[in-house]
């Protein structure tokens, strides 16, 4: 079972390129905020494809630290 209290992820879809930083920004400003209320985990940044990303709390990341991972080539 995922305790909900310590899980924390935010699904971002662009529809185009001009979107990508705003919003990828406001999630990850929003992960680091959580990440202050309970020390110990990064942020980790997952593009699953060229319009979706998944920004999320991490123990496999440090804390203060955010990590990117491409599940899909950025050609």
């Amino acid at each position: 079972m995922i305790d909900q209290k310590m899980s924390y992820a935010v699904k971002v879809r662009i529809a185009h390129r001009k979107e990508l930083e705003n919003k990828l920004d406001r999630a990850v400003v929003g992960a680091i905020r959580e990440a202050l209320k309970e020390p110990g985990r990064g942020v980790l940044v997952t593009r699953h494809d060229h319009q979706t990303f998944t920004v999320e709390l991490s123990h496999e990341v440090p804390h203060g630290t955010i990590s990117e991972l491409a599940l899909y080539p950025s050609v």
